[in-house]
């Protein structure tokens, strides 16, 4: 069994902030709409999780097939160019409190990462314990 969870991970809820999803997802849901069939809703995510979701997550389950892994590749490419094309037009924040405002909600992402990521539990029979709990609390994006 393939769990996957692929996004373009807000950084604010989507749910709360209708300028932010507007901004940075208005133009991607047609992404969404592409693999919603081909790579259904995986099962129940907690409200708290959702939150640091975006609106065209697949959150998805499969048993390996070839067929299923073509099109979780061609996903996979499709979510990364849309990344790239949204970091060719991203414009560097200079305003102090928006910049104040932008480092707590990545902290706010990472600790809940840290804490509660659903994830955690196959990441720890992955890599150990150790090791799953250092992912998250030791990411940086300097």
């Amino acid at each position: 069994m393939n769990i996957i969870v692929l996004d373009l991970n807000p950084l604010y809820d989507v749910k709360n902030n209708e300028q932010y999803k507007r901004k940075y997802y208005s133009k991607l849901m047609p992404l969404a709409h592409k693999y919603v069939e081909l790579l259904p809703w995986g099962d129940k995510i907690t409200s708290e999780s959702l939150k640091f979701f975006s609106p065209i997550v697949i959150w998805t389950k499969f048993a390996s097939s070839k067929y299923k892994q073509d099109i979780l590749y061609a996903a996979f490419r499709d979510y990364f160019l849309a990344w790239l094309e949204l970091m060719d037009e991203a414009i560097v924040e200079t305003n102090a409190v928006n910049i104040l405002s932008n480092r707590e909600a990545q902290h706010q992402y990472l600790l809940w990462r840290a804490t509660k990521d659903p994830g955690h539990r196959i990441l720890a029979r992955l890599l150990g314990e150790t090791l799953a709990e250092a992912c998250p609390r030791n990411f940086s994006l300097t």
